[in-house]
């Protein structure tokens, strides 16, 4: 017998004008009908069903196969989708029985078009070069079906199927892949997708990148809301009282942004303002020399002929060459006719006590002196004493300025202000509860206002709502610092003791002074407020105690105030954590 490839190559598939011809069997050896073939070609004989009307019959009794055929449940073989891959199997997803559909002539080139409309697993750049998959042609002696198949999109709408994701992995759908993207160019970079979308989705992202800067100080005095005391009494300690200034307060609670706009106004009224931030590394030397650098040699009092004459262009190269507070206060004293801020921050940073002991011997030098020069230090502190030392000779030479928390009314500005720069409008609900949410922290409202404002602009409204609102909380929970998260599971425990937790929310929420600061009584009056069936005030004190514990993570600590024990926590953020992880649960959001 000859090879059976032989056989496969010779035959041809007969056309409807010719009668049906006998096959020879060479799996037999003899002549009889080509029923193999025909199971191969036909997928409705393979699976033991009735053969289409339009099959030709074919005389003689059909003898059967030698070995049983495989059979699998729920699939069949699609004979177009061979002309690609040919072991591709596409499962049955309608009990409909398969059509009949014939491919179409070659196209140029060799390529085929396709009559199934199933996905072929490619990659993009083979799928984008693939001819377009046409819906092949029924033939003339089969029956019209009752649902036909939709016609196939144009190729320049055809997007390429995704590829199916992993157990781990959600599907991502062709929105979020393109949600991912950039939609503002880098600096000096002309943006080359010119779609309308995404050119409206830059202009919202700047805008809004403008309106809310929770990780950066703000340096535009429109933005900047509250804090009109303090400002208020800076501004008299420079002017009137000639005095040094320190400002200092919890993390996020604006103190940057003060320092930013007080110099501005400062510049305005004709102050020079020269800024300097601090790092562990940098020692007194290192600091005043940044600054000497940049003090030009036209404030000496001998006249800008003679410094040029002599080529000095700034107060560094005055320098005999060592930088010490005599050395500093001497030049100083020979700036004329101008009054210098030098403002000094993340003072907090600073770890050398030689330096702080060598600033605050500055201090007291340049008021003695009464030079024409006020230093501004900004830092993180609780007190004057964590940043200067011991220095009691201090009280009187500098102003001391805390940052409290803001005012409900201060919060809001913000709020306003965002509205104003972005376009986006606050639904008066959200407004009063990022309120609640933020505790008194601008860092806290403007993070919120930002997550809600993105969220809103994703879903093409300019109404930032209660579900905008959910999503930045929600964020706001996941993306808290790593330290503040444990402290949190540490107070609750691992299975959520309902006592330290109950707690806990109370007194995130309980009336505090301008510091944060509460009573056990504070606490009690929140509890009673949620609900009738609350702890008493005796019960407060044993879970109140217990979270000032290093065990429970010291989310709070105990002051001591004018009224007697006071609690505090450890820090605000910690408060607005507290807030953000039982929202949810509790119905806030």
């Amino acid at each position: 017998m000859s090879n059976p490839k032989d056989w496969f190559r010779r035959r041809r598939t007969p056309s409807t004008d010719e009668p049906a011809e006998i096959d020879i069997d060479p799996f037999r050896g003899e002549e009889a009908p080509g029923r193999g073939a025909t199971l191969l070609r036909e997928p409705a004989l393979a699976m033991g069903g009735n053969p289409p009307p339009d099959l030709p019959a074919r005389p003689g009794p059909v003898p059967p196969p030698l070995s049983p055929l495989p059979r699998r449940d729920g699939v069949t073989l699609d004979r177009s989708a061979f002309a690609v891959r040919p072991e591709i199997v596409r499962s049955a997803r309608s009990p409909e029985p398969p059509r009949r559909l014939e491919p179409r002539p070659m196209a140029q080139g060799g390529a085929v078009a396709l009559a199934s409309p199933f996905a072929v697993r490619r990659s993009g750049a083979q799928l984008a070069a693939a001819p377009r998959p046409v819906e092949a042609e029924l033939s003339a002696q089969s029956q019209p079906q009752p649902n036909p198949a939709p016609e196939m999109a144009p190729a320049s709408e055809t997007k390429p199927f995704p590829a199916a994701p992993s157990d781990g992995d959600a599907a991502l759908s062709d929105g979020d892949i393109e949600e991912a993207g950039f939609s503002l160019a880098a600096p000096g970079v002309s943006w080359k997708r010119t779609r309308p979308a995404l050119a409206e989705a830059g202009r919202s992202s700047a805008l809004l990148r403008e309106a809310f800067t929770p990780t950066r100080p703000k340096q535009d005095t429109a933005l900047f809301s509250g804090r009109f005391k303090q400002m208020q009494r800076i501004i008299a300690a420079i002017e009137e009282e000639r005095a040094h200034v320190m400002i200092y307060g919890e993390r996020g609670s604006g103190k940057t942004s003060l320092a930013n706009v007080l110099a501005g106004k400062a510049e305005e009224a004709g102050y020079l303002v020269l800024r300097f931030a601090c790092s562990s590394e940098l020692g007194f030397d290192d600091i005043f020399r940044a600054f000497l650098r940049r003090l030009p040699a036209t404030l000496l009092a001998e006249g800008v002929g003679a410094t040029s004459r002599a080529g000095i262009e700034n107060f560094e190269q005055l320098l005999p060459g060592h930088c010490g507070v005599g050395e500093l206060v001497q030049l100083f004293e020979r700036i004329c006719e101008k009054h210098v801020i030098l403002v000094i921050d993340e003072y907090d940073r600073v770890t050398s006590e030689d330096v702080k002991a060598k600033l605050a011997e500055l201090i007291k030098n340049m008021s003695d002196a009464n030079v024409s020069v006020t230093l501004l230090i900004v830092g993180v502190a609780e007190n004057v004493v964590q940043l200067l030392g011991k220095h009691p000779s201090l009280q009187r030479t500098i102003v001391t300025v805390p940052m409290p928390l803001m005012t409900r009314r201060e919060i809001d500005g913000i709020i306003v202000a965002g509205e104003k720069r972005s376009g986006l409008g606050f639904d008066p609900w959200v407004r009063r509860s990022i309120g609640d949410f933020a505790q008194g922290l601008p860092y806290h409202a403007q993070l919120l206002c930002l997550f809600a404002a993105r969220n809103a602009a994703r879903r093409q409204s300019s109404r930032i709502e209660r579900e905008d609102l959910r999503y930045a909380v929600e964020r706001c929970a996941e993306e808290a610092e790593a330290r503040v998260k444990e402290a949190y599971d540490l107070a609750v425990g691992p299975h959520e003791t309902a006592s330290f937790r109950d707690v806990l929310f109370h007194a995130a929420r309980c009336r505090t002074d301008e510091f944060g600061s509460f009573t056990a009584a504070d606490v009690l009056a929140a509890s009673a407020a949620t609900g009738p069936e609350g702890p008493s005030l005796l019960a407060l004190q044993y879970p109140l105690k217990k979270l000032t514990e290093p065990e429970r993570g010291a989310l709070l600590r105990r002051v001591v105030g004018p009224g007697g024990l006071r609690y505090q926590f450890a820090s605000q953020t910690l408060r607005h954590h507290v807030l953000c992880r039982q929202a949810v649960a509790r119905g806030l959001v």
